[in-house]
């Protein structure tokens, strides 16, 4: 849409010490969405911002609620955003972007009960598309959808990836509704991001 993405951990480095995850009135642990192009401005908020008309919220939030957002990818075909999350406790999550959604953190880790007991933002909670136990991913990286040629199989899958672990898995979904998941490769790297050539292929 043109608009610039940035997304932003709750800047701690435990358990939401700050109790920012649910609080609009910052722009930590959320995704910003601002204007960049605006003439003779640094950048402006756009008009179709969700949290504009909340007293003290921070305008340019898009949404909220994320804990450590590492990587976050727009598929070129569909337009779906995805955002990898790294979790704490329990939990690895990929979430799919949405206007004015709320991830939970830190109520929740991914659908797992946090700081249950912490009051709830103005929004209802968004589920993780899929989310890993730590037995087998410990520091998830977000990855890409695969538009390749010459691995016809994950054409259209969203590829990601394990910092700890170097595991690579593959999910495809229509709706947020996952529709094919697999595991793609085990090797020994420590994944810190994905990317694609002009050609499509990945990086």
């Amino acid at each position: 849409d043109g608009m610039l993405y940035i997304t932003s951990g709750d800047g701690t480095s435990d358990s939401d010490e700050n109790r920012t995850g649910q609080d609009l009135r910052d722009l930590n642990s959320g995704i910003i969405r601002i204007d960049v192009d605006a003439p003779g401005k640094t950048y402006a908020v756009p008009k179709d911002n969700p949290f504009l008309t909340i007293k003290d919220a921070r305008p340019e939030l898009w949404a909220f609620g994320l804990r450590n957002p590492w990587r976050m990818s727009v598929d070129a075909v569909t337009n779906d955003i995805y955002i990898g999350d790294v979790g704490q406790d329990v939990v690895e999550m990929v979430y799919l972007g949405k206007k004015g959604a709320n991830y939970g953190w830190a109520v929740r880790e991914g659908t797992k009960p946090f700081h249950a007991a912490l009051k709830q933002g103005p929004a209802a909670f968004v589920d993780p598309l899929i989310e890993h136990p730590h037995s087998e991913s410990r520091s998830l990286t977000g990855g890409v959808v695969y538009r390749g040629k010459k691995l016809p199989d994950l054409v259209g899958a969203y590829i990601y990836g394990d910092y700890a672990t170097g595991k690579i898995w593959g999910l495809k979904q229509k709706g947020g509704k996952i529709t094919w998941k697999g595991d793609v490769a085990q090797t020994r790297l420590q994944i810190v991001g994905f990317g694609t050539g002009p050609d499509g292929e990945l990086y």
